[in-house]
């Protein structure tokens, strides 16, 4: 919340730690969620999930399901690692393995994920930046600020916590709070 222009080196750091941290917990959130479910977890308000599919006899087996089925290069040789798993801060990976798995919640997880927001397309490529500061990632950090029509010639950090029109915090705040929000969908 600390975050506002003019950003210090400190505050550059801490909007560094957040974006690299809020993608990793979107990320995590999405490989437990997708586990729980195929291991019939249950939901707020729908009860215990149920899927079409036969059920996994381990997490391994639900994650070579989601390698085999999302990234089947990688489950040629049968052996897999973590590197090998989808892209799980990616919306599209859960929509296609609810739907794969025929998960009873599976429009529920599709409504949340369908939220108007720019946080999936737009904070991987920010998160890239802080985590590799380049030319390259750097580059793509500016067309952060164009989609978001943002002043030109901003630090990735200042358009972490420039106030969108209208809005009363920044947009890194904004993209959290998108995240809470679909979270809290999705667990309905």
């Amino acid at each position: 919340m600390q975050l506002a222009p003019p950003v210090s080196a400190e505050l550059d750091r801490s909007a560094a730690f957040v974006v690299i941290e809020t993608l990793n917990l979107w990320a995590g959130f999405s490989r437990s969620f997708y586990l729980s479910c195929a291991f019939r977890g249950r939901s707020s308000t729908f009860g215990r999930v149920s899927m079409t599919v036969t059920p996994f006899s381990s997490p391994a087996d639900a994650l070579r399901f989601a390698i085999r089925l999302l990234r089947p290069t990688r489950f040629a040789s049968g052996l897999t690692s973590r590197r090998d798993e989808p892209t799980w801060h990616e919306p599209a990976t859960l929509v296609k393995l609810f739907i794969a798995l025929g998960a009873s919640n599976s429009t529920h997880v599709q409504r949340a994920l369908s939220l108007q927001t720019s946080v999936f397309k737009l904070l991987p490529v920010v998160r890239n930046f802080f985590a590799h500061r380049n030319e390259d990632t750097a580059r793509k950090a500016d067309g952060v600020g164009r989609d978001l029509s943002l002043p030109r010639n901003l630090r990735p950090s200042e358009m972490m916590s420039w106030r969108l029109p209208g809005r009363p915090q920044s947009v890194l705040a904004d993209w959290i709070d998108d995240i809470q929000t679909i979270v809290e969908l999705m667990c309905e």
